[in-house]
């Protein structure tokens, strides 16, 4: 489904990705590791944001030969997610909505199970980070999309919200979408369950065991 060839990024002249072949299929797919080992990036690559050396397919539409195609079959909700401050919620939720050609049923159910409807009048820039988490999450799941990619979606939302994402995770994933997650906090297998787990490793992803693990 999802593969990249030949991968080489560098900021400057410090290298952060160097790496000849990676593929994935459909499923649930877990990156891990402590910030800094290149997931954000690696995300940012697979997403079209970040200029790179190599090829990158998503279901045999290549990112740079089809780049308005292959983007519109991805969606991307970055860890740490940078909105203007002075836009309303619902004016965000609007953008998305029309770029993603979402039914407005779909906009109603998100923003009521994720609990921000009552803050949708409110401007950005007044949202405590677990709220500006939601919006990023709910914005990410508007419309349809092969592939979800969520950088660091567990930080900063409460327990609550973290079931309420693993639930809508895995029924997601049962209609056959795929997702790539990564995390630094341990992802609760019991609750979703992965297809594989990596970790970049000397510039390079690694495949990892996966334990199930208990809450």
């Amino acid at each position: 489904m999802l593969s990249l060839t030949n991968i080489n990024k560098k900021y400057g002249s410090h290298e952060v990705l160097n790496f000849d072949e990676w593929k994935i299929g459909q499923g649930v797919h877990w990156l891990k590791g402590g910030n800094g080992t290149g997931k954000s990036t690696l995300f940012r690559i697979i997403s079209g944001q970040s200029p790179f050396r190599g090829e990158v397919e998503l279901n045999e539409i290549n990112l740079k030969k089809q780049p308005i195609l292959f983007r519109s079959k991805i969606s991307f909700a970055e860890a740490e997610p940078q909105y203007p401050l002075f836009i309303k919620g619902k004016e965000l939720i609007e953008f998305y909505q029309e770029t993603r050609k979402s039914e407005k049923k779909e906009v109603e159910y998100l923003t009521d199970y994720f609990e921000m409807t009552a803050f949708l009048d409110n401007k950005i820039g007044g949202y405590s980070s677990g709220m500006l988490k939601k919006l990023s999450l709910i914005c990410a799941f508007l419309g349809k999309a092969d592939l979800y990619i969520l950088d660091e979606p567990l930080i900063t939302i409460d327990a609550t919200s973290s079931e309420k994402l693993y639930y809508l995770i895995k029924t997601k994933a049962s209609k056959g979408n795929s997702f790539l997650i990564s995390s630094h906090q341990e992802i609760n297998q019991v609750k979703l369950p992965l297809n594989t787990v990596f970790q970049i490793i000397d510039k390079q992803i690694v495949a990892t065991h996966a334990e199930v693990t208990n809450q």
